[in-house]
């Protein structure tokens, strides 16, 4: 039985729009970012140096084992005997123990051979030890966040986001000014995510430590196993990404592998609805499942019908967006819908997925991303011949429908929060027919934005009880900043 809810919707909305600020100024990074390198960096350069950039990533997601997600789990319970100072500690600490051996095994015994798997190109050894120091850096700034998140710190939260941000997607691009070559421009990418991790990390040092009563305590019983079985996930995740970048590059060239990075990064400005929302939407969850299961229901609507609305947006307006990106890459409107598909169902899953955790059955998420990596690979070798980098893109997107389909059917057997599953089974398949009519009609922007229109329309009257109350919502804000503002 639901304990009564505390929580207004006002103060919901309000707690998701603090979290969002830094969300808003990431954005215009992350635009003026991708412009730069749309005009500037050539499609063959910028497909080798994404694919650096997710691999590193990658390395990060490996050896950081899921204890990033421990520190989250047991933020405001840390087990026995750690207190929440050492139980960062022990999380970062591990973490970093794990990649330096990993760093020190992959360079000395089998530098070719790693490279190899992510690079057509011989490369050197010392890329691969940059590899694994921009993987540490990430790592910093993960755990950092988390605990700023986790303490209710948002400028400090805010202030780290957005200085990752420009470091790692717009620093980098000094290289363009200089020589825009893959070399040159890992090389700044480095330079620019080892500053930042020196500015945050400096003023936080007390916080770590290599004690091994802190790393190798009985809250390891707790630790690890939860961090383990979530930690799959994490990698398959970006693995999934990163496979169709390393397959195009391999297969079909590094030109489409650059065109393909472009449209995925660009396929992302759909994360400026999430990103706040998801940050303060994990810690919201655990924290409040028992006592507002309503709301949450009521979450899961208001999203979906936000995401929707901009993918209808995104669809009409398509022609208008590849128009301010460099002519290099404007092959890639052809499968900017289908892409669009990946971020969107990602989002959505945000607030249908949790029933897994709150039942504390991670094997289940691990299950789900592991039949996305399979149908992946298995899509891709099917229609990738054929199609080319439609059949990537079509993969890509198939297996993460998979993914979603999965864990939400899974997760809402141990945590209801969706309202209606037929709305939601009807708003996916509307989805589907504006994406596949946009596909068609990829040259004709009149008809694009008429289908589109079209949609718009439709979700409206699918959602229109929930319009009606966010407009009710609106008036309530707006009276109560009026009121404050007379006093």
């Amino acid at each position: 039985m639901e304990e009564k809810s505390s929580l207004s919707p006002v103060s919901l909305l309000v707690s998701i729009l603090k979290y969002s600020i830094a969300t808003i100024i990431n954005f215009l990074i992350y635009g003026i970012s991708l412009l730069l390198v749309a005009w500037l960096v050539d499609p063959a350069v910028w497909g080798k140096v994404d694919i650096f950039i997710s691999t590193s990533t990658l390395f990060m997601n490996i050896c950081i084992l899921g204890l990033d997600q421990s520190f989250i789990r047991f933020f405001n319970e840390p087990p026995h005997p750690l207190d929440r100072t050492e139980l960062f500690g022990a999380c970062f600490g591990l973490s970093t123990l794990v990649l330096i051996a990993t760093c020190v095994i992959s360079c000395v015994f089998f530098p070719q051979q790693v490279l190899g798997i992510f690079f057509t190109e011989k490369m050197g050894t010392i890329y691969l030890a940059m590899l694994f120091l921009n993987a540490f850096m990430a790592m910093i700034g993960r755990y950092l966040n988390i605990m700023y998140r986790m303490e209710g710190s948002i400028k400090l939260y805010t202030l780290e986001s957005v200085v990752m941000q420009f470091f790692s997607k717009m620093f980098f691009l000094v290289a363009v000014f200089i020589n825009p070559s893959f070399e040159n421009m890992v090389l700044w990418f480095t330079i620019g995510m080892c500053i930042f991790a020196f500015i945050f990390m400096w003023p936080n040092r007390s916080w770590v430590s290599f004690s091994p009563q802190v790393l190798f305590s009985r809250a390891n019983r707790h630790l690890m196993p939860y961090g383990l079985a979530l930690a799959p996930t994490a990698i398959m995740l970006w693995l999934n990404s990163l496979f169709s970048k390393v397959y195009i590059s391999k297969t079909i060239g590094d030109g489409p592998a650059g065109v393909f990075s472009m449209v995925s990064l660009l396929s992302n400005v759909v994360a400026i609805i999430q990103a706040g929302f998801a940050t303060f939407w994990s810690a919201f969850i655990y924290a409040n499942y028992k006592t507002e299961q309503e709301k949450i229901k009521q979450v899961h609507d208001y999203l979906t019908f936000l995401i929707v609305e901009f993918l209808c947006l995104l669809l009409a307006f398509e022609d208008v967006i590849f128009f301010f990106i460099g002519p290099a890459y404007r092959s890639g409107m052809a499968v900017f819908p289908i892409m669009l598909l990946v971020p969107v169902f990602l989002i959505i899953a945000e607030t249908t997925v949790y029933g897994i955790s709150i039942a504390k059955k991670p094997i289940h998420d691990t299950i789900g991303i592991g039949l996305s990596v399979v149908c992946n690979i298995l899509f891709c070798i099917l229609l990738a011949p054929k199609f080319g980098l439609y059949g990537v893109c079509m993969a890509l997107a198939g297996a993460n429908i998979v993914m979603f389909a999965y864990r939400t059917v899974v997760a809402q057997k141990f945590y209801c929060s969706i309202v209606s599953y037929k709305r939601t089974i009807l708003v996916i398949a509307v989805m589907f027919v504006l994406v596949f009519a946009a596909c068609v009609l990829s040259e004709n922007f009149a008809a694009k934005l008429a289908v589109s229109l079209v949609g718009m329309v439709v979700y409206i009257i699918i959602y229109r009880k929930q319009l009606m109350a966010a407009i009710s919502l609106a008036k309530e804000l707006i009276g109560g900043f009026l009121a404050k503002r007379k006093h």
